[in-house]
Order: C-alpha cells, then structure tokens, then sequence
C-alpha cells in the first residue's frame, strides 16, 4: 500500500521520469525484503510518518552491505545508491503523513522529525556524508589513460570508430568535468562549434522528450543544472575531434534507393553512438559507458570509472580557487561549471582539499624534523 501511494503521488507530480522511479523502487525492495525478513512493520512505520528509528535505519544498513557487498572489502557506490533512494522514501511519508497527526502542533516540529531522520540515513550510509571525500585520480595515472586512448586513437586500423568515440567521450569529460550520463545525453544540437567561442550546452532533462530516446528507461539523464560549457584554448583540438567524429564516425547502414549504404543520417540526435557491424549507430548507453571504463581499467591498470574523471577535474580546480585572488568568482565558477545550485555542493571537494592541505604540512614538517635532526 505505501509503495502505490508514492508512485501515485510521483504521478501526480511535475517530474515524471519513468526510469528514475523504476530505479527508486527497485532500490526500496531492498528495504522491504529487510523488513519482511526481520519481522519489521514497515507499513506501520510508513504510514503513521514518524519514519524509522536510528536502529532499524543501521540493521538494514548492515544487512544492505552483506547483501550487496558480501566479502569485498569496500562499500559499493550501489550500496550508497539504495541508501539514498530508501531515505527519499522514507522521509517522503514524514512530510505526507506526520503533519496530519496531532501529534506535530507546528511547522517547526515537522521540519526537525524530518532533518532527523535524514541526518539518521546519512550516518547509517556506510562511506556516507560526513568526511566524505571526492576521489580522483592521480596526475600519472591520467597520464597512463591518456596515453592509452591517444595511441589507440592515432594507431586504430580496424576499430577507428570505436577508438575516436573513446578518446572523444574520455576528453570531454576531463575537459568540463562531466557525469557520464550528461555526455551520454548529448545530442547534436547541443554543440555548437562554429565562431570564436565554440561551446557545448548541457540541457537539463525537464527540458527533454525523453520518449525519443530508444533508452528509457534507462536512459542517461542530466539532474544537473543547465549550462553552456566553452571549450577552452587547452582544448581547442576537440573542435575538430567532435567534427571528425560527425561527419565520419557516427554513421550507421540503412536501405537507401534499394541498396544498403552507409549513412550519416540517423534516427537520432545523441552525438555518441554504438560502433561495430551490428546495431551501429544506436545512443550508446550507461552499460556500454560502463564497459569501456572497465576496458581502460584492464588495459592501463588504473583503477577506473567515469565518476573518477568528473572528481579529478574539481578536485584541481576547487585547489586552485583557494589560491585565486579572487576567490569567490572562482568558486561561482566552479558552481556554475559543475551545474550545481550552491557551493555547498562543493563540500566533497573542500574535504579532499583539506585532506591533502593537511598531509602537505605533516609531509613538510617531518622533513623539516629529518633535516634538522641530520645537522
């Protein structure tokens, strides 16, 4: 009963994405699996929008990473995943269903039964909130897989195609500090290469049709804000990868006049396409994004995933912002660059900068201590 009231009430709503509440509930039968098995009355405690108590929040944490995690010495990002759409259910039927008790005389009591409760899921988020860093990769290690997709990329004799999208998808990224679903979701009339100042527009998915993607639900989607993105003199070489890759690359074999032939006219407008004899030109997609990550991982040895990328961009650039006379247009930069709404946004790249402030000056000073203890 309580999963047909939120997915009525999402209904309801102004955003409708059909993938993003398949993903929500298939993340919430975890918790109901929890519940049943430990003899939880979760619709009890869902309805009378109290939410969970700190306890129950931190069973299902520890049963999530048995199940999720089982023997591996890390917390997947997947565990995080469930985590964070268990406490969006949950808190929702604090809002919806606590206020109508008598028991909450006043707005104030609301707003803090529901801060509690997020604070709760958070702390019971294993490698949750709190002191969470932004990791990334080191300058050598970007190296490695730069070298790796540029020889690829000038070397390729069969596999062009492939080789030139991957060397494309891996430079924007690093050049804008991209989700990987927002380079997924980029479509041809989102670039514009032409003039001066050529720049790239990240359009955020309340101004798509997601129903002319072949993807959904599964389709990547930008939840970031929209923003147009200038390709700086770094990385004026992409103006002509992305033309390259137009005009020779995204192609795909349909009957034209009777005659199978190959054309660059697709039934769509995503800029990133599958390669190969079979299905090619079809949107690439997160699975897809996924194995190529995997395949760098292979064949360079570094410890890869796109997200990586994204954080080793503002990692750089959030350091260099403490440094700028003027920090704050630096940051509102940074803000702006990354598509969020405020610069607490940026707390994962404050702690990571802390952190390394932090081993820098312990790092300095025992040689400090070494040299003067040698004289």
């Amino acid at each position: 009963m309580a999963a047909s009231l939120f997915e009525a009430a999402y209904a309801r709503g102004e955003r409708k994405n059909k993938g993003s509440i398949f993903t929500l509930f298939h993340h919430v039968a975890f918790l109901f699996t929890w519940a049943s098995e430990g003899k939880v009355d979760l619709e009890f405690y869902l309805l009378s929008g109290f939410g969970l108590r700190y306890k129950q929040i931190k069973s299902f944490s520890d049963w999530l990473s048995e199940v999720v995690d089982k023997d591996s010495n890390t917390i997947s990002a997947y565990n995080r995943q469930v985590m964070q759409s268990c406490k969006t259910f949950v808190v929702w039927f604090v809002l919806n269903y606590v206020s109508s008790s008598e028991l909450i005389k006043a707005d104030v009591e609301l707003i803090a039964l529901v801060n509690t409760q997020r604070f709760f899921w958070s702390k019971a988020t294993v490698g949750g909130e709190g002191g969470k860093l932004a990791l990334d990769l080191s300058d050598s290690e970007l190296n490695s897989i730069e070298n790796l997709l540029l020889h690829e990329f000038e070397e390729a004799k069969f596999d062009k195609g492939i080789c030139h999208r991957n060397y494309l998808l891996w430079r924007l990224v690093k050049a804008f500090g991209l989700r990987i679903g927002e380079a997924l979701s980029l479509r041809l009339e989102d670039l514009n290469l032409s003039g001066s100042d050529p720049y790239v527009e990240i359009v955020h998915l309340d101004r798509r049709n997601s129903n002319l993607d072949s993807r959904v639900p599964y389709n990547p989607k930008v939840k970031t804000l929209g923003r147009y993105l200038y390709i700086q003199p770094e990385d004026d070489d992409l103006v002509g990868l992305l033309e390259l890759y137009v005009n020779k690359y995204r192609v795909m074999k349909k009957f034209i006049r009777g005659k199978m032939r190959v054309t660059n006219f697709l039934d769509h407008d995503y800029l990133f396409v599958t390669h190969g004899s079979f299905g090619a030109g079809k949107p690439l997609s997160c699975s897809s994004a996924s194995r190529i990550a995997n395949v760098i991982q292979r064949k360079s040895g570094v410890t890869f995933r796109w997200h990586l990328l994204r954080h080793s961009k503002f990692n750089r650039l959030y350091i260099a912002a403490q440094e700028s006379p003027d920090r704050n247009a630096a940051i509102d930069s940074i803000v702006y660059m990354g598509g969020w709404r405020s610069e607490t946004s940026l707390l994962l790249y404050a702690n990571r900068a802390v952190r390394d402030s932090t081993r820098r000056k312990v790092t300095e000073n025992n040689k400090r201590r070494v040299q003067n203890g040698s004289q």
